[in-house]
């Protein structure tokens, strides 16, 4: 099996699954699949591979990625409107110990899905990639709750823009 047949299995579970948390988890790794087939050696063999990958992927197809949240825009208002539980800034909290790198590029992101700023494709694509990644880490390392309705809907929005990524 190639992994072409690993992506279109993992997308299949995704978009068979009832469950927010589910699907995220399987089009996380259909995507992870996808994008790693694009890293030479010496990229695959660093540390956060995954990440690289999937911002690299997102770099690569920018304008595809931004066509995709350009037919979502319900989903990237929400998002734009959405407050971190924690902290109660754009889209999602930026713990202490996480890159702070990411806290700036959350705020910019909310801006231009909100239409108070513009930024190039790119820009805005590895923005996406990032959040999409740092969704992942709390989802991974437990910040994020199966039983909790905020976490459910930021995952509900999020896997629709997932999905249709994962066709680009």
């Amino acid at each position: 099996m190639n992994a072409t047949d690993f992506v279109q299995r993992w997308q299949r579970k995704a978009n068979e699954s009832q469950d927010c948390f589910d699907c995220f988890f399987s089009a996380w790794i259909a995507l992870v699949i996808k994008a790693r087939g694009h890293l030479n050696e010496r990229q695959l063999s660093a540390p956060d591979t995954d990440r690289i990958a999937i911002i690299q992927y997102f770099d690569e197809r920018a304008e595809a990625v931004v066509a995709v949240l350009g037919k979502m825009p319900e989903q990237v208002a929400w998002l734009a409107a959405r407050k971190g539980t924690g902290t109660g800034q754009p889209i999602l909290d930026v713990q202490p110990f996480s890159p702070q790198h990411l806290r700036q590029k959350f705020d910019e992101l909310a801006l231009v899905w909100s239409g108070q700023a513009t930024r190039k494709p790119r820009c805005v694509a590895i923005a996406t990639a990032e959040m999409i990644n740092h969704i992942r880490n709390n989802m991974f390392h437990g910040v994020k709750a199966p039983d909790d309705a905020a976490d459910r809907e930021l995952l509900e929005r999020v896997n629709s823009i997932l999905m249709g990524i994962l066709d680009v």
